[in-house]
């Protein structure tokens, strides 16, 4: 059946996408304004979409019938963004006006137990993490048997579709967007967590200026949850501990050997090594090992040494290449053992001070969305069962994105922690050597002077404020736990206790019955051998 104007009319009724008063206006001005056309169903769609009254997707799904499915909660549903594989990604509008990206867990995937409790544990580690290079996960909710994920959106471009057009960066630009993502992994690794898949499609650039990046913002996309929960197609890939053995989990143009042979056992090492891989494409156009074939690829990744940088980009200095090199270390004991020492090697090579960038917390207009996130958690009871409760907005001060961070005190303790020169080099092919994973310097040698050793002078740095992180209070259940048992007293003064009893008992029992079975076997005997009278 054909819908007509007045069967869509009665549709946005039902769909509440606008308020009775308000539809009823929208509807006599329309057929005021068209006319002879007003019962022209495509341009009554199209006359409400420029209208600003209803968005082009929800014009076209009440065109195709459908008054349902535009609201989640609190947010209402403008568009569509994601494609393809990853189909469940909206735009949405809170009530407060607040718009964001909503992340829905596709129906197949929430019957699934195992996916669903992955969705939520890890949805609840995502909600921890505000940093101004991590893009946001303000809340987790549930509509009916809906599981969705609310994100913070960000009108950008990711790495990817940038590298697509430009293959190649200049140095201090490729640095400057590695050095922020560095950035965002010391705080995913301050929350003891692992990405496992950093990857250019996984680091979105806001604030593009055309193809310059100089000004851009980068953050890190998809904290754990990967593609199999929301890619309809994707196999299930999920066991107790997540991943399992012969489980490949990552990219492989960017996954560090360690990782390739067991997911389980990559640390934030892994993570360096798949940044030092991008960094590398950035300088080079091309992954460290571009291969058509997975297992050559990997092979190559635990075997080969990349091809160097000059003879890709004569314009990469030559501590550049080292600080690459370390990054790209087939032992992980080898790489930089923290984000914030591979981040210091790198300030050698910025352009200058990176640029501070405000914290989602501080835009005015998000300011009354997460007073209502923070409010809408103080009415829920603490998380049990299955139970999806409101991420608490942000009371951490945040990590300025383009601020060194200096190690936690509870790090190992290792080499002192290299330090970058203020000023940039002059001779841009050299520069200066660039400090070691473990705060050595390239191509420094020892003194030959007996007793002495060649020694760097130590070079101001500016105080930089470390924020402290905040302790999240936990409630815990205490249960007392009943004391043991007294053991039993001995059952005589020789201080046997009842196993030896019962084997002393067996023993002589087996004895007498030996005894008897032995004469009795005697009097036959006799009995036999005895002469007939």
């Amino acid at each position: 059946m054909e819908l007509t104007v007045q069967n869509v009319y009665g549709l946005l009724l039902r769909s509440k996408l606008l308020g009775l008063d308000e539809a009823k206006a929208m509807f006599a001005r329309w057929q005021t304004e068209a006319k002879d056309a007003a019962n022209n169903l495509a341009k009554f769609a199209a006359w409400m979409v420029q209208n600003r009254y209803v968005t082009d997707y929800q014009a076209t799904l009440l065109a195709r019938g459908h008054a349902d499915g535009f609201f989640l909660n609190e947010y209402k549903i403008l568009d569509r963004l994601g494609k393809g594989r990853m189909a469940g990604v909206y735009l949405g509008q809170h009530q407060l006006g607040q718009v964001v990206a909503i992340k829905v867990l596709p129906p197949s995937k929430a019957k699934d137990p195992n996916l669903l409790a992955r969705f939520k544990r890890e949805a609840r580690l995502a909600t921890k993490l505000k940093h101004p290079n991590i893009v946001r996960t303000f809340q987790m909710g549930q509509l009916s048997d809906l599981y969705y994920l609310v994100m913070e959106y960000l009108p950008g471009e990711t790495l990817e579709d940038v590298l697509a057009k430009r293959q190649k960066f200049l140095p201090a630009e490729a640095v400057r967007l590695i050095y922020q993502a560095l950035q965002g992994l010391h705080h995913i690794q301050a929350q003891g967590l692992v990405h496992r898949d950093l990857k250019p499609a996984n680091l979105m650039l806001v604030g593009l200026s055309g193809w310059d990046t100089t000004r851009a913002t980068l953050k890190i996309l998809d904290i754990g949850l990967g593609r199999e929960l929301f890619d309809e197609t994707a196999a299930a890939q999920v066991e107790d501990g997540l991943t399992g053995e012969g489980v490949l989990l990552g990219t492989p143009d960017y996954m560090a050997p360690e990782q390739a042979r067991d997911p389980r056992t990559a640390d934030v090492r892994a993570d360096i090594y798949s940044l030092g891989c991008v960094l590398y494409q950035l300088l080079a156009g091309q992954p460290p090992f571009p291969d058509t074939n997975i297992i050559s690829q990997m092979i190559r990744h635990a075997t080969e040494a990349p091809r160097p940088l000059k003879e890709l980009n004569p314009a990469v200095p030559d501590g550049l290449q080292q600080v690459v090199g370390w990054m790209l270390a087939k032992d992980p004991a080898a790489r930089y053992p923290t984000p914030e020492r591979a981040a210091q090697a790198l300030q050698t090579f910025l352009p200058g001070r990176p640029d501070n960038l405000a914290a989602p917390e501080s835009d005015p207009k998000m300011r009354t969305y997460l007073t209502w996130l923070e409010t809408e958690d103080r009415k829920r009871d603490r998380p049990s069962g299955g139970a999806i409760p409101a991420a608490k907005a942000a009371t951490a001060p945040a990590v300025p994105a383009a601020t060194p961070v200096t190690p936690p005190k509870t790090a190992p303790p290792t080499a002192p922690m290299p330090v970058a020169p203020p000023a940039a080099p002059t001779n841009p092919n050299q520069g200066n050597r660039p400090p070691g994973p473990h705060g050595e310097r390239a191509g420094k040698k020892r003194s030959k002077r007996k007793g002495t050793k060649a020694t760097l002078p130590p070079i101001p740095q500016p105080v930089v404020a470390v924020p402290v992180a905040v302790p999240v209070a936990a409630d815990v259940e205490l249960v007392p736990v009943a004391a043991p048992a007294p053991a039993a007293p001995p059952l005589s003064a020789l201080w046997l206790t009842r196993r030896d009893f019962f084997a002393f008992a067996v023993g002589v029992g087996l004895g007498s019955l030996a005894t008897v079975v032995g004469c009795g076997l005697a009097l036959w005997l006799k009995k036999r051998n005895a002469p007939p009278q």
